[in-house]
């Protein structure tokens, strides 16, 4: 495909912004990168396309435009690397007119392949946008993790730098979803008739951004696994970490010297915990079926007496559990506190997704977080050797530079005490905080949905990365200041099983997106949504459905019919 031929600025690859969007009309083909630049609409900022190019269907995309760039290009002062949010966009020949930004992940700072699917991602509520028309963007959020320090927290060595903390925190989606929709109106001569956002754990804390801080961008937003209290979540890492490695044998270290947290608790260890899980609450729900639907009812009350139960009479075995395991997990769980007793950030629900075993392995969705897997000689709990890079360099303030070898050790030592000063601690060069720069917890939605927008939440039951309770606390806190009445626009999906995002003994594979536009488009707000299990075999059957329900309603048996077909069940409170 030819250019289109569009204006002199066409010529123009960069530019300073101080002006409105240009009225621009094109064909569904790439026009001259400078048509695109004159579309930018944010003020004081600079904009250069490097790439626009039609690119040709082929078995895994639609044809389209393909659009990249960069914003706000720069070298850090305290660093001297370079910086720039940079974005691709994606504009199918086959609008659908509608604009899709899926957020992104861990510590971002890498370009998606803009399909709307992140690469991997095979469930939940993550789809090819592309593929259904969307014109679809991504970005980095400021910064390469490419370029990371591995003398300054690796990926997460950006945090030296004051406007990439606050790129990386909110200004950059901001940004970008202007851009994207703008240059989504220039390039098909209109503007998108409905704008979603679908994100999952960081992806998930930037989703409800969009409703609190950025509520006019989108009509539909989607915030999986929300790590809306990042800031402050990052002291579950430093309460594991110190309560694990009081299991540990003198002796049982990793390369680096630290207890060596992996052998606390073996596969067999973690599925008897699950299965006095089960116990407890599977019945509760009126079917015994390796799942815990009613996950009020599955309190400490009913679960704790059979961990009780567990506790070996003598030496340590491979069907009890030592009582200083018993008292740990169940420390775990409780959630991070501080020395007062003060809770800082919501514990774990009882849920027996935090094991699972398929062909004699033992799911390792949960554990992965808190513990890492038992046969590995390093300490590789993704919680927190990976979060504390994040808790150190971008939520602490000053930032804490740590080599690899210096992660575990920082979160073992931590005082979560502490934790609040350093989260909201500001410098003369830091001059907005951890919490200021990420935290997302507003529950003022008023002009989100005054604006007609629509929020679906969902969480795994068995989510080890952020805490189910934290989201059912935010939503009742929404629900309480609406009057009872967040259901008209707000709502939230439980997953029974599932762990962080996906995996687990659950109905993992659903199509959130599908429901808000229904919801969005059609008025037809969800009750429910239909899912299936990724891996069936954790419940010994070749296939399974349920309805996912709106908190606080959860899946009843109808008292007849195959339990492993959704239409045998009914979502009721």
């Amino acid at each position: 495909m030819k250019p289109t031929h569009l204006p002199l600025i066409a010529a123009l690859g960069l530019i300073a912004i101080g002006h409105s969007q240009a009225a621009l009309a094109a064909p569904r083909q790439c026009a001259a990168t400078g048509a695109y630049v004159a579309a930018h609409p944010v003020a004081g900022t600079k904009l250069r396309i490097t790439t626009a190019i039609a690119q040709p269907a082929d078995q895994n995309m639609a044809s389209h435009c393909l659009i990249e760039g960069a914003m706000d290009e720069r070298i850090g002062p305290k660093d001297g690397k370079a910086y720039a949010i940079k974005f691709r966009m994606r504009l199918p020949d086959a609008w659908n007119e509608k604009f899709y930004m899926p957020g992104g992940g861990g510590a971002n700072g890498i370009l998606a392949d803009a399909t709307g699917n992140p690469p991997g991602t095979i469930v939940g509520s993550y789809v090819n946008a592309l593929g259904r028309g969307y014109a679809v963007i991504v970005h980095n959020s400021g910064h390469d993790v490419a370029l990371g320090d591995p003398a300054r927290g690796g990926a997460a060595s950006f945090g030296i730098d004051q406007q990439a903390r606050v790129d990386f925190g909110h200004r950059s989606y901001d940004i970008v979803a202007r851009l994207g929709k703008s240059i989504t109106a220039a390039h098909y001569g209109k503007k998108p008739r409905q704008s979603y956002f679908v994100g999952c754990s960081e992806g998930g804390r930037e989703a409800m951004m969009m409703t609190n801080r950025f509520p006019t961008h989108f009509s539909g937003v989607v915030a999986g696994c929300p790590a809306m209290s990042t800031p402050i979540h990052q002291a579950y890492a430093s309460l594991l970490a110190q309560t694990f490695a009081t299991l540990v044998p003198p002796g049982q270290t990793d390369s680096y010297g630290n207890p060596l947290i992996v052998k606390a608790y073996t596969d067999a260890d973690i599925q008897l915990i699950a299965n006095a899980v089960l116990q407890a609450c599977d019945a509760q729900d009126g079917l015994v079926d390796g799942m815990v639907n009613n996950l009020a009812a599955c309190t400490d009350e009913v679960v704790v007496p059979k961990l009780t139960a567990l506790t070996c009479s003598a030496d340590k075995t491979a069907d009890c559990l030592s009582a200083a395991q018993i008292n740990a997990w169940r420390t775990a769980m409780a959630g991070p506190k501080t020395s007062a007793g003060v809770q800082i950030y919501a514990g774990n629900p009882w849920e027996p997704g935090i094991g699972g075993m398929n062909a004699g392995k033992l799911n390792q969705g949960f554990r992965a977080w808190w513990l890492g897997s038992y046969e590995s000689a390093a300490n590789n709990a993704i919680k927190v050797t990976t979060s504390a890079p994040l808790h150190a360099m971008v939520h602490t303030t000053p930032p804490v530079p740590l080599t690899v070898e210096q992660n575990f050790a920082w979160e073992l030592a931590f005082k979560r005490d502490e934790l609040m000063t350093y989260a909201s601690r500001t410098t003369d060069y830091y001059t907005t905080s951890s919490i200021q720069n990420g935290l997302a917890t507003s529950t003022d939605l008023n002009r989100f949905k005054k604006n007609g927008g629509k929020l679906i939440q969902y969480t795994g039951q068995a989510d080890a990365a952020v805490s189910p309770n934290e989201t059912i606390n935010w939503w009742k806190k929404l629900n309480a200041e609406q009057g009872g009445k967040a259901a008209s626009f707000a709502r939230l999906f439980l997953v029974p099983g599932m762990n962080h995002g996906s995996g687990g003994p659950a109905t993992d594979r659903f199509d959130m997106l599908a429901a808000l536009e229904n919801w969005v488009e059609r008025g037809i707000a969800p009750d429910s949504v239909p899912a299936s299990a990724t891996n069936p075999g954790y419940f010994g059957v070749t296939s399974r459905t349920r309805p996912l329900c709106a908190y606080p309603t959860w899946a009843h048996y109808n008292g007849s019919g195959d339990i492993n077909v959704a239409s045998s069940f009914t979502c009721k409170p």
